[in-house]
């Protein structure tokens, strides 16, 4: 039966990520986008991983998924420019594609590039002790891989910053508000009764 549900969601999970990519109008790609989601969270329930299904959920159905379809719905997207920087963009996306398509040749071909017997904490001899789903991946991950969680956060610091930088924008014209100014703004001057 476990079988049967998971071949199930993982079938639908594939076809909406085809919908996702191939989807002509981007409302409906995030909408597939979002299916994909909860169909990989129903995946991950049936793996015993119930924390990382919450946390799919919770940060990218709602949280990442939403701002997407708000951001879509918000911005009117002409076809036919997107159309034209296709070519502009061709090799760039080929180069792309071949260095992902190498990482996966990489990950499912059980290339080690690194040797899994230095990890000093086990994540099955974790749950053989009798820990819970989250606290041993909260422990696997504060241990062997802290370093890496960090520069991951602090990578994350460094783009948000940058998003903001690159957002801001530095016109003259923009009105700002002088607290010194209206402090120094008397009532009389303001209203005057007739």
């Amino acid at each position: 039966m476990t079988e049967t549900i998971f071949y199930f969601f993982s079938a639908v999970t594939i076809i909406s990520s085809f919908f996702v990519v191939f989807s002509s109008n981007p409302v409906h790609s995030v909408l597939f986008l979002i299916l994909s989601f909860f169909n990989v969270a129903v995946i991950f329930l049936l793996s015993d991983a119930e924390f990382l299904a919450m946390t799919l959920v919770i940060v990218y159905v709602g949280a990442v998924a939403v701002l997407f379809l708000f951001v879509v719905m918000m911005l009117n997207i002409n076809e036919v420019v997107v159309k034209e920087g296709f070519l502009k963009y061709f090799p760039l996306g080929l180069l792309l594609i071949s260095i992902f398509l190498t990482e996966l040749i990489f990950v499912f071909k059980d290339i080690e590039l690194f040797d899994p017997s230095s990890s000093g904490i086990s994540i099955i001899g974790l749950l053989e002790q009798g820990n819970q789903n989250t606290k041993s991946l909260g422990l696997y991950l504060y241990t062997d891989f802290f370093i890496i969680f960090q520069i991951s956060g602090f990578l994350l610091l460094v783009a948000m910053i940058g998003a903001i930088v690159l957002a801001q924008n530095d016109q003259i014209s923009v009105r700002s508000q002088n607290i010194f100014k209206q402090k120094q703004v008397k009532k009389n001057d303001i209203i005057k009764l007739k």
